[in-house]
């Protein structure tokens, strides 16, 4: 067994996209909740952030479990609990009872994410993986995209409505039960694999590059959500208030980096890691930095693709280079960071950038933004010879 046949990489590849749909698909009917559910605005928003908050918390304990017990029983778990707390929405009228499912949806989305990570760099190598990894990456992204657009359908027949897409996570996870293969990394010995007396700990001091790359994830996300939160503000201070059109610029992210992520392999035979991760803040720094100088639409949405090409480019290297790092009986273990700390970077970036929005303007904080990505750029640029 060394690789998936073409109907359980659907089912990985689709599922991918489960732990994106989870806040994207309700987001455009937030406002139609806020009332159903008697909640006031700030309120609100942890409908919004709660699974995200769970992912971070609950994705180690499943690093744990997928090294020990392997990775179909987590990925069938999380897709049936998937299906069932999300789609819980339909029937809730009560704000707390909301939120507890929205953990309970967290929960389950930190199987998926992780166990859908570990299985891709246990099965597949090389250029392979590559490609199988920016897929899986590009259907998150395409999720990003698509789902907005079907929760805002749906929406406007009922707030309860969009709920019911959630239980697509269900016929995958009895298809996954069947299909899917349950890959032992931990009972895999390859050259370089480590004994039973080795840790984390030990892991991560060996090898200090893993820091720098759940440090890129970290970033990558807190970027990322500066343009989610930030962009629709800027763009209503330009006379553009309607929801369809926020979403479209928005979704440039989303397009851009699929198209990026489904050319990973092309992209890896060519740059180094290092490269990629060059060519990505310089995209970051110049997009930033225009979208705070100009006042063209045409350019801000140029200035977003920048950030989309950049950020398909890092996911998947992040993954891969973890998997290139790590032995194979420790994946679950140290890749389950990966999504901890994404999803805290998402949750920490309205955190952070809040203060200079209020401060400093809208168009400061994208100024900011642009040079905290040209620092990082010369600390890796300076770095870059320790490694």
């Amino acid at each position: 067994m060394n690789r998936l046949n073409r109907f359980s990489l659907w089912i990985v590849i689709t599922s991918a996209s489960l732990p994106v749909m989870a806040g994207s698909i309700i987001a455009p009917i937030l406002n139609m909740m806020r009332e159903g559910l008697n909640a006031d605005p700030a309120s609100v928003g942890y409908i919004i952030t709660t699974h995200g908050l769970f992912i971070a918390l609950f994705s180690p304990l499943f690093g744990i479990i997928i090294d020990k017990s392997g990775t179909k029983r987590p990925l069938v778990f999380g897709l049936i609990l998937y299906g069932l707390a999300g789609a819980s929405g339909i029937f809730i009228t009560s704000y707390w009872v909301m939120i507890i499912s929205r953990a309970l949806l967290g929960v389950a989305a930190a199987a998926i994410f992780t166990t859908i990570t570990v299985m891709i760099l246990n099965l597949y190598a090389g250029a392979e993986r590559n490609k199988v990894m920016g897929w899986r990456v590009s259907s998150s992204n395409l999720g990003g995209v698509f789902w907005p657009l079907i929760g805002g359908l749906l929406g406007r027949i009922s707030w309860h409505i969009p709920f019911a897409a959630y239980l697509i996570a269900i016929p995958l996870g009895i298809c996954a039960l069947f299909v899917v293969p349950d890959v032992r990394g931990g009972k895999v010995q390859v050259d370089g694999d480590v004994n039973k007396e080795d840790s984390v700990f030990k892991i991560f001091k060996s090898t200090p590059v893993l820091f720098a790359i759940l440090g890129l994830m970290f970033t990558s996300s807190v970027l990322l959500f500066n343009i989610v939160v930030f962009i629709p503000q800027l763009l209503e201070k330009k006379g553009i208030s309607n929801p369809f059109y926020i979403g479209l610029f928005l979704s440039i992210i989303g397009i851009a980096a699929a198209l990026t992520a489904l050319n990973y392999a092309r992209i890896k035979a060519r740059l180094s890691n290092k490269k990629i991760i060059v060519i990505a803040l310089v995209l970051w720094t110049v997009g930033f930095i225009i979208i705070s100088q100009v006042s063209s639409n045409w350019i801000i949405a140029l200035s977003i693709a920048l950030f989309g090409i950049g950020f398909g480019a890092i996911l998947p290297m992040a993954m891969v280079w973890v998997g290139e790092n790590v032995p194979i009986s420790f994946r679950g273990r140290v890749s389950s960071f990966l999504p901890t700390c994404g999803f805290i970077g998402q949750f920490l970036s309205p955190i952070i950038f809040g203060p200079i929005a209020l401060s400093l303007g809208l168009n400061n904080v994208f100024l900011v933004t642009g040079g905290i990505s040209a620092i990082l750029l010369l600390l890796f640029l300076f770095g870059i010879r320790k490694w």
